[in-house]
């Protein structure tokens, strides 16, 4: 395991592993009644999720949109940077 979030969906009745991902969305759209989403982090279960205690889940949802909105914020600076200088060279 890594340094960030990794949630993973299991099935409560059989305890296998339905999916495994780091996308908290992801996760968020397998849980049902039956299921659970364990979150790791450095190897140590952090959370579980049931379907009872949903809300859990929307601080790892809005730290991933958060993420998402600066790193598209970052591409768009830098896009605009090299617009800028293709301009400048190219007249």
């Amino acid at each position: 395991m890594a340094n960030y979030n990794t949630f993973s969906v299991v099935d409560c009745k059989t305890r296998k592993t339905i999916l495994t991902t780091s996308s908290a969305r992801k996760a968020n759209r397998e849980l049902k009644t039956g299921t659970k989403i364990e979150v790791w982090n450095n190897n140590a279960l952090i959370d579980t999720i049931y379907q009872r205690n949903r809300e859990k889940i929307r601080p790892f949802i809005q730290a991933e949109k958060d993420y998402i909105r600066e790193k598209q914020a970052r591409a768009t600076e830098k896009n605009k940077k090299r617009m800028e200088r293709l301009k400048f060279k190219y007249g």
